[in-house]
């Protein structure tokens, strides 16, 4: 069930921290370290110019309990990218319920936007 996709490429979950205090939400979510790894040195992966695996935050959100839609005005408000090389542009929508995040949307890496999705199970 665990997913993290940009593109049509798998990276699969690495590290999650995730914390709601306040209402207040902190969230990164990083692709697993080996599969990144087998997908960088395949030079047809078309990921083979990355030196570390995916990772998107979110940091310092207003979490009020719904779906969280992250538009131009959320990013110059708030710490949220992708980070893949840099930190790049991602809109979309980050939902939390029964221990599921989903993050649904766009990011725009290195002049090229891509579909991100991302499902992860809170352990």
């Amino acid at each position: 069930m665990n997913t993290f996709r940009i593109g049509d490429t798998e990276f699969g979950i690495g590290e999650v921290g995730f914390s709601i205090e306040d209402g207040i939400l902190d969230l990164e979510i990083a692709g697993d370290e080996e599969i990144f790894e087998q997908l960088a040195q395949d030079d047809d992966s078309g990921w083979s110019w990355a030196l570390y695996e995916p990772q998107i935050y979110f940091r310092g959100i207003p979490f009020e309990g719904k779906d969280i839609i992250i538009d131009e005005v959320m990013l110059d408000s708030y710490e949220i990218a992708l980070y893949m090389m840099e930190h790049n542009d991602f809109t979309g929508k980050v939902s939390i319920s029964d221990n599921i995040i989903k993050v649904n949307g766009k990011a725009d890496i290195m002049g090229e936007i891509y579909p991100v999705s991302i499902v992860c199970r809170l352990e």
